[in-house]
């Protein structure tokens, strides 16, 4: 049996299915692998080729009875253009759970959050966007609003009612990223929740909001704690060929990879998208992320993007330009061109 599953990982890798392949389905278990591998160039100043952070992924389920099933998922991305500095491979999900038909869902680990249930309704960019939302900070992963680490996550919809609920448990440690080593530092998460909500209307319009909340301390000051808050609202609209979004975030303390470290804040995204036949679809829309603190400066991230996308079995190619009004420190943002090529499996 394992050298049947082996072989079928194997077959299906090199074969370069799109999107997931079943790989097991008795009627008891069952196990898919997806994942794509991506390269993209962008022109911004000076153009450079970079990976596309592909990745891959296993998940699996077993059924416990006719009602209820066990499922897990992991997922790693990879670097398709690493030079041997960093990591090549990096967790991206690992999560265990069981649902059932009438109760919902609940799950524990690295999962995508119960904040992006709203957030994500405008991170649909073939190569941009989800930069105003809140949703992908410096900490999102630590703070629980992206892919949320540590996360005890409650799921259910029933007659269009869609609601989820998260927990993370215990201390993390904020650390960061440059060029994959990782930079230690003095603030840990002390925890946090989220709660979503969003209802599905018959005419394909959904409406939502959704609350995270994490607590911050310093390790160094005794004493300090603070809150690190998002909320959002959005609309989303899925009618035939056309797809709409749109989200607004009210967001406090949150460090970003632009602005830097912002006590207040608030965000917009816009998102459609309209398929023209089965190989192409054209997109837009903006997003801006206003620091509205104090002593804020006169940095502001904001930028347009316009995309054509051509798909056509398991490749995907997609090229985008980004108007760019955003200013760090007075100094502005030169617009940018992203080529980008994908092959699902």
């Amino acid at each position: 049996m394992q050298k049947k599953i082996l072989a079928a990982v194997v077959a299906s890798m090199m074969a370069g299915q799109a999107m997931a392949v079943t790989v097991v389905d008795n009627g008891t278990d069952k196990v898919t692998i997806g994942g794509h591998v991506g390269m993209r160039y962008v022109d911004q100043t000076d153009g450079e080729s970079t990976g596309d952070s592909s990745r891959i992924n296993f998940a699996f389920e077993h059924k416990l009875t006719e009602a209820t099933t066990a499922f897990a998922k992991a997922e790693w991305g990879f670097d398709t253009t690493n030079s041997g500095e960093g990591d090549f491979f990096f967790n991206r999900l690992g999560y265990v759970g069981a649902k059932n038909d009438q109760y919902g869902s609940i799950s524990f680990g690295k999962q995508w959050s119960t904040y992006s249930t709203v957030s994500g309704w405008t991170d649909m960019f073939a190569t941009t966007g989800g930069e105003a939302s809140g949703t992908y900070t410096s900490f999102g992963d630590e703070l629980g609003t992206a892919r949320a680490d540590d996360a005890l996550q409650y799921n259910h919809s029933i007659m269009g009612l869609n609601i989820s609920a998260q927990v993370q448990l215990g201390e993390r440690k904020l650390s960061t990223k440059v060029s994959g080593i990782v930079i230690p530092s003095t603030m840990v998460r002390d925890g946090s929740y989220s709660v979503a909500g969003s209802y599905n209307l018959p005419m394909g319009l959904s409406i939502g909001a959704a609350y995270n909340q994490a607590e911050v301390k310093d390790t160094s000051v005794a004493g300090s704690k603070d809150k690190s808050k998002s909320a959002i609202v959005g609309a989303k609209l899925e009618a035939d060929k056309i797809y709409a979004a749109f989200t607004y975030a009210d967001l406090k303390n949150l460090a970003d990879g632009t602005l830097g470290a912002v006590e207040k804040a608030k965000g917009i995204e816009l998102y459609g998208s309209y398929q023209l036949n089965e190989m192409f679809k054209l997109g837009g829309g903006y997003n801006q992320l206003k620091d509205k603190s104090n002593n804020a400066g006169n940095s502001e991230l904001k930028y347009m993007p316009v995309e054509v996308i051509y798909t056509q079995g398991p490749v995907q190619l997609s090229a985008t330009y980004q108007f760019e009004k955003t200013k760090v420190a007075n100094v502005d943002v030169d617009d940018k061109l992203i080529l980008q090529a994908r092959y699902y499996f």
